[in-house]
């Protein structure tokens, strides 16, 4: 499993836009906001898509200023290790 946490900025009053918007993305989950802007959010790798991807997905939605990585952590996944 690879999951990645970032902070979103947001321009603040775009929150719960910008919330909704990330939340539509596969994989992401909001965990908080501010209402100055900062979001705390997750991201897994899903069929189809890294959680790299959805990082640089996050930058280009209306409202977000910048992200930051701020931890990462990849572990074997231990259905598809059991799978085989």
């Amino acid at each position: 499993m690879n999951v990645i946490g970032v902070l979103v900025w947001a321009v603040p009053g775009t929150v719960e836009t910008v919330s909704a918007a990330l939340a539509a993305l596969p994989g992401v989950d909001v965990f908080a906001a501010t209402d100055d802007g900062r979001l705390v959010v997750t991201a897994t790798d899903v069929d189809g898509r890294f959680a790299s991807d959805s990082l640089m997905a996050m930058n280009q939605i209306a409202g977000v200023i910048t992200t930051s990585l701020v931890y990462h952590a990849c572990e074997p996944d231990e259905e598809a290790a059991a799978a085989a």
